[in-house]
C-alpha cells in the first residue's frame, strides 16, 4: 500500500523539505526520496495605464506683406499763350456779336 503525501506533515520551503521527512540520508518507510524541481513562477500581469504629457508648442506669427499698388494722380497746369494774329472780316468779332460763324446768337448763318 502507498503512503499518501501529507503536505501539514512535509513543509516546502525555498525547495528544501523540512521535518522529519529525512534521517541520515534515507527516506522513512523505505521510500523513494522525491526530486525537487526549480521553482517555477506564474507571472499575473496587470497593466495600468498612465499619462505621459508630450508638449507640442505651436507659435502663430501673424505676417504683413507690403503689396505695391499704383497710384495715379496727375497734376494739372494752365499755360497761356499767344495765338496767330488774325484778320477781322465784317461780321465777325465782338461788334457783331461773337466770333466765329455761329457766333452773335443771329440765328445759322454760312460760313464764307
Amino acid at each position: 500500500m502507498m503512503q499518501q503525501w501529507n503536505n501539514h506533515d512535509h513543509m516546502m520551503q525555498g525547495g528544501n523539505y523540512h521535518g522529519n521527512m529525512m534521517h541520515g540520508g534515507n527516506w522513512n518507510n523505505g521510500m523513494v526520496q522525491p526530486v525537487v524541481c526549480p521553482t517555477q513562477y506564474r507571472c499575473h500581469d496587470q497593466f495600468m495605464p498612465r499619462e505621459v504629457p508630450y508638449i507640442h508648442p505651436i507659435v502663430n506669427v501673424n505676417r504683413q506683406h507690403i503689396v505695391e499698388v499704383p497710384q495715379h494722380y496727375y497734376t494739372e497746369t494752365t499755360q497761356n499763350v499767344m495765338g496767330e494774329t488774325l484778320q477781322a472780316r465784317p461780321g465777325f468779332g465782338p461788334q457783331s456779336g461773337g466770333y466765329g460763324p455761329r457766333g452773335g446768337g443771329r440765328g445759322r448763318r454760312r460760313w464764307r
